[in-house]
């Protein structure tokens, strides 16, 4: 057996990312309402994922940063929010808004996995800088790799993305079938639609509020669906 985990939106989720754009464009000179503020951070959200796969490493990553904060600015414009700001300034309010934070249930449930050792692994859509947001907020003891789609260079739900977890779970547990392993996510067409289509066995994280919804939340009788982490727990228990 291994477990396989979603990154944002399943382990963690920004840190207060619309209050602190609204508060870095107010240091700017730019006082934008919550409202224009959460229609330009949903545009640049947006931006992100589309193009996350280009960022893998340091030069390309701040390419692709420089397009949201641009993104950012114009949208913040189209929404009524006037500034004159330029794309230093912008990238310096995106950079500064861009923390992450655990869900409340993340730890205890890595800790009870990790104590009845279950391996584990991430395996998510992100740029390079993945295994650095992990080691940052003390989360990457748990895992035996923490791989992000730009390293791999495909992203889920892409059938080789799903692969590359598995073989390096297979580094940790030999022989180890896809449907010995369980992938735990968020997004159903991502998370749930590709790793039942790799063969595994998805775990589908449906939480009560979301800022930005992963997708569609359709019926699917073949998914196991939980409302917290620590769900994953007994039901990992019980499939042991």
């Amino acid at each position: 057996m291994f477990v396989l985990f979603d990154a944002y939106g399943t382990l963690v989720e920004l840190d207060d990312f619309y209050g602190r754009l609204q508060r870095g464009f107010a240091q700017h000179g730019a006082n934008l309402s919550a409202e224009v503020v959460r229609a330009a951070g949903h545009a640049e959200i947006r931006h992100y994922i589309h193009n996350v796969l280009r960022a893998r490493d340091f030069d390309s990553r701040r390419i692709v940063v420089r397009e949201c904060a641009q993104v950012l600015g114009d949208a913040a414009r189209k929404h009524g929010g006037a500034h004159d700001l330029n794309n230093e300034a912008l990238v310096e309010i995106l950079d500064d808004a861009v923390r992450f934070r655990l869900f409340p249930d993340t730890r205890d449930a890595l800790e009870e996995l990790h104590a009845q050792g279950v391996p584990m692994g991430v395996l998510s859509n992100w740029d390079y800088q993945l295994p650095q947001r992990f080691e940052e907020i003390d989360l990457s003891r748990y895992f035996h790799f923490v791989q992000s789609s730009s390293e791999i260079g495909y992203e889920k739900p892409a059938p080789q993305i799903f692969q590359r977890g598995l073989e390096l779970a297979r580094e940790v547990v030999p022989h180890l079938t896809p449907e010995s392993c369980f992938y735990v996510g968020d997004h159903y067409e991502k998370d749930v639609v590709g790793a039942q289509n790799a063969g595994m066995k998805p775990i589908w994280v449906v939480r009560e509020e979301r800022d930005l919804p992963s997708g569609e939340t359709p019926r699917d009788d073949k998914a196991m669906v939980v409302r917290s982490l620590r769900e994953i727990v007994s039901l990992i228990g019980e499939k042991r």
